[in-house]
C-alpha cells in the first residue's frame, strides 16, 4: 500500500513539474515577435519622444562601437534584478532595449550660464534604455489637479557599467 501511495505522489508531483513547465514556456513566449515588436519603441522613436523635452538622444549601433559594453541581453537583465516585478507585469507587452548617446540640452545651456547642475547628462553619454512597455502608472500631484496614466517604464543604464542612472515613464 505505501509503494502505491509513493507512485501516486511521484506521478502528482510529475504532471505538477510538467505543468509548471509549460506554464513558465508558455507565459516567457507569450508574446509573438510580430506583437512584440510592432509595440516597442525603437531607437529612432525614443529620439524623437525624448527631444520633445529637451532631450538628445542619439541612437548607436552596438556593432559600431569599439569600447566595452554590457551587451543588449545583460542591459535587460541588470534593470530586471533592480525592478524584479515589471516582468511578471499581467499587463506587459514586450520589454526592448536601446544603445544610444543620451544629453540634456538645457543642462548643457544652465552650466553654461554657471548654473551648479548634476554632470551625469551634461555631455552625451553612451546608454542603454530599457523599456518595459505596458507597465502602466498613474501620475501624481494634487488630489484636484489633472493627472495622467503612462504605459511605459523606462530604465536608464551606463552602458560600460550596468549603473542604473534614473527611470522615467512615458506614454504612447
Amino acid at each position: 500500500m505505501q509503494k502505491k501511495t509513493v507512485l501516486i505522489l511521484i506521478g502528482v508531483l510529475v504532471i505538477l513539474a510538467g505543468i509548471g513547465w509549460f506554464l513558465g514556456h508558455a507565459y516567457a513566449n507569450k508574446l509573438t515577435p510580430a506583437l512584440a515588436q510592432s509595440n516597442l519603441p525603437d531607437g529612432n522613436v525614443l529620439k524623437q519622444d525624448l527631444a520633445k523635452e529637451n532631450w538628445t538622444f542619439e541612437p548607436v549601433d552596438p556593432a559600431t562601437i569599439t569600447q566595452t559594453i554590457i551587451s543588449r541581453d545583460q542591459a535587460i537583465d541588470a534593470a530586471n534584478k533592480q525592478f524584479p516585478n515589471l516582468q511578471y507585469t499581467k499587463s506587459l507587452i514586450g520589454i526592448t532595449a536601446n544603445l544610444g548617446r543620451l544629453g540634456n540640452l538645457l543642462l548643457r545651456s544652465s552650466a553654461q550660464a554657471g548654473e551648479k547642475v548634476d554632470p551625469t547628462f551634461l555631455n552625451p553619454r553612451l546608454v542603454w534604455i530599457v523599456t518595459y512597455v505596458g507597465v502602466y502608472s498613474q501620475s501624481v500631484g494634487s488630489p484636484n489637479g489633472p493627472h495622467a496614466t503612462s504605459n511605459e517604464f523606462d530604465v536608464v543604464l551606463d552602458a560600460t557599467t550596468g549603473e542604473q542612472l534614473m527611470t522615467f515613464v512615458w506614454t504612447r
